[in-house]
C-alpha cells in the first residue's frame, strides 16, 4: 500500500562515542544525533495495483527493513538510557533539596 502524500519520514542515525574524556557534568555528551533530513521517496499515485514489485525491489525493501529495525532498537535503548539517567537525576536532586530542608529545619 503506497504511503500517504502528506506523510514525510525523517532519517536519524545515533551513534555513540567511545571516549574517556566525557566531562562528570556532560551526562549526555556521548550520544550524537545527526539532523533529521526528509526522505526521498518515489510517488506511486500512477502505479497500477496489478504490478508487483521486481525482485531487486523488494531486496531493497527489505534491506531498508534491516536498516530501519537496527536503528530503531538503537533509538529505543538511547531513550531508555536517557530515561534511566534523567530519572536518578531527579532522585539525585530530590535527595539533595531534602538534605538541604532538613539542614535548614535543623538551624531553626
Amino acid at each position: 500500500a503506497p504511503l500517504r502524500p502528506s506523510l514525510k519520514l525523517y532519517s536519524c542515525r545515533p551513534t555513540i562515542a567511545m571516549n574517556n574524556t566525557m566531562n562528570e557534568d556532560d551526562l549526555y555528551g556521548d550520544l550524537n544525533l545527526a539532523a533529521a533530513k526528509p526522505v526521498p521517496r518515489k510517488q506511486t499515485a500512477s502505479t497500477p495495483a496489478s504490478t508487483l514489485p521486481s525482485r531487486p525491489d523488494i531486496s531493497k525493501l527489505q534491506e531498508q527493513i534491516k536498516r530501519l529495525e537496527a536503528e530503531n532498537e538503537a533509538l529505543k535503548k538511547n531513550m531508555g538510557i536517557l530515561y534511566r539517567t534523567a530519572k536518578s537525576e531527579l532522585e539525585r536532586k530530590d535527595r539533595r533539596i531534602d538534605e538541604l530542608q532538613n539542614d535548614l529545619d535543623a538551624r531553626r
